[in-house]
């Protein structure tokens, strides 16, 4: 799938919300704590977009129509996206995850469900432990509680 024109708009008002939200919300980098890696890593990816951006615009690459099945994955991905948003208080991480991680995938090999479903099973699992049992970041266990 080819880059939108506008992905970098999306990012970039992605980190500066993210940006804004942490150092109201969790004070920033002037403490350790909750919002010291949301900051820098939203300052970070805010300004690589910015520069990526830039760089976009000096090269003023020949516009491309998208395909129906770009545009249709596209839709797809946000969908997705907000419906683990949606759901995963309720029906906990893990569930979510899987699934997330499966329609992506399937997304870019649609003819190995088997792969993409064992992949997104040890990925989230991974996921999961990692966090909620090593880092202890309190995960939604939802069914799992």
């Amino acid at each position: 799938m080819r880059t939108l024109p506008f992905a970098q708009f999306v990012i970039g008002t992605f980190a500066l919300v993210i940006f804004i939200t942490s150092i109201q919300l969790y004070g920033g980098v002037g403490s350790y704590g909750a919002g010291f890696m949301p900051t820098i890593l939203s300052a970070l990816l805010f300004f690589f977009t910015l520069l990526d951006g830039i760089v976009h615009c000096v090269q003023r690459p020949q516009k491309i129509p998208f395909s129906a099945a770009e545009w249709r994955a596209v839709a797809i991905v946000i969908v997705v996206v907000g419906l683990f948003c949606l759901f995963v208080s309720n029906v906990g991480f893990p569930i979510c995850s899987f699934v997330l991680l499966l329609t992506l995938m399937s997304l870019r090999n649609p003819k190995k469900w088997l792969l993409n479903g064992v992949c997104s099973l040890v990925a989230s699992g991974l996921i999961y432990y990692l966090f909620a049992k090593v880092l202890m970041v309190a995960l939604p266990a939802g069914f799992f509680a």
